[in-house]
């Protein structure tokens, strides 16, 4: 014999909206803390970024020019930016 659906019992877990809201506000608390005053990557548009390496005599160069290097955490695009450190 089935047993008849209990109408004040929710079909999910109470829990699986929290831990979205969780996981929500944890990366966006990241995305502020990670990088303070850095830009925005121009492909996905998140502030997760974090000066990149320098690669060449080009990259250099650039450098020189305050043109910097920046890779994206979230999608791993790399890009430039005229940037200068506030030390």
């Amino acid at each position: 014999m089935r047993m008849a659906k209990d109408p004040d019992r929710k079909s999910e877990p109470e829990d699986h909206d929290e831990q979205a809201d969780a996981e929500v506000a944890e990366v966006a608390e990241a995305e502020e803390a990670a990088s303070p005053g850095h830009p925005s990557c121009p492909q996905c548009g998140w502030h997760n970024t974090r000066l990149s390496h320098t690669r060449n005599a080009l990259d250099s160069i650039l450098r020189a020019l305050s043109l910097r290097a920046f890779r994206c955490r979230t999608c791993g695009n790399r890009f430039r930016v005229r940037y200068s450190s506030k030390a």
